[in-house]
């Protein structure tokens, strides 16, 4: 049974199994299993500067630029030091932020949460400005003012962290160093399945934590392959968002391909390929697609692949 007063520390801290598990390139950590978090991992805060924030709906703006985000997080957390600790004053905080940055949603229906900002001593990483343990709240627990309530907060954990590989949660705390990339990565549990299918198809082994340890050339090849994320070229006009819907509702399920159109047979690659969202106007833009996301893995599994003495 899951302990819920652990898992609310969680939400806010760092947790406790950080970077002494791994040396260079100095990921951060591998936590022994925990059986207070669903799927055993914890994601939602890593270290001081990678969190997610992701079901609180961080990234559903019209701008998920890194610098618009990191802007109006910065200047967000700036206002909220300032509004008195009363129910009247942060709902009318809350009021103000969504009169003035909750236009032009990407997903009407997927909640922009008014109350994420950037917490730590050096204001590093995305989190809950309502926490107990946030600047200014001495202790108080302010979540019930949050749009979802006080227990879905506390409780809530997201497909990834119950469906991906215990493996897969670890190399992903340990290789994404910022909050940015990881909150948009993390997420992705179909995406990053597949893609991390294919490199153990071309090891012919399960990938682990242990293949990156002292390996800082696999570490960028495997953060670039996950960088196809904020990259990818073929994401169409009408999807201009690198915001993920991940529940389960169909209006926002991501578009399939026509390859009858393109006339040709469906890519070896149309897993990844749907769910980076993409839109190919000929064959010659599909291969290319292809040849962009075959590159990519075979680099990290060649890096991954090499022995280390």
């Amino acid at each position: 049974m899951n302990n819920p007063k652990k898992t609310d520390q969680l939400k806010y801290g760092i947790g406790e199994q950080r970077a002494a598990m791994l040396t260079e390139p100095s990921p951060h950590g591998t936590p022994e299993l925990d059986s207070s978090v669903p799927g055993g991992i914890y994601l939602c805060q890593v270290d001081e500067c990678v969190s997610c924030g992701a079901c609180c709906g961080l990234y559903n703006v019209a701008d998920t630029s890194r610098d618009h985000m990191t802007a109006m997080l910065a200047e967000r957390t700036d206002q909220f030091a300032a509004v008195p600790r009363t129910t009247g004053a942060i709902d009318a905080f809350a009021d103000r932020i969504q009169a003035t940055q909750y236009s032009q949603r990407p997903f009407e229906q997927f909640h922009h949460c008014p109350f994420t900002g950037l917490i730590g001593p050096q204001r590093s990483r995305v989190g809950c400005l309502l926490h107990p343990m946030a600047d200014g709240n001495q202790g108080v627990d302010f979540r019930g003012l949050s749009y979802y309530g006080g227990l879905a907060c506390r409780t809530y954990f997201c497909p990834a962290t119950q469906h991906l590989p215990v493996r897969y949660k670890q190399i992903l705390r340990s290789i994404l160093r910022e909050w940015y990339l990881y909150g948009l990565v993390v997420t992705e549990r179909t995406l990053v399945a597949a893609l991390f299918e294919r490199i153990e198809i071309l090891l012919d082994r399960p990938l682990d934590l242990s293949m990156l340890r002292r390996n800082p050339t696999a570490v960028h090849r495997l953060t670039e392959l996950l960088q196809l994320k904020t990259q990818w070229p073929y994401r169409p006009r009408a999807h201009d968002t690198l915001c993920h819907f991940f529940f389960s509702y169909p209006p926002y399920a991501r578009p399939a391909i026509d390859y009858r159109q393109l006339g040709t047979e469906v890519s070896p690659y149309d897993t990844i390929l749907v769910e980076l969202v993409s839109e190919f106007a000929s064959q010659e833009d599909l291969r290319c697609a292809e040849a962009l996301v075959d590159t990519r893995i075979k680099a990290a599994a060649a890096a991954v692949s090499v022995p280390l003495f």
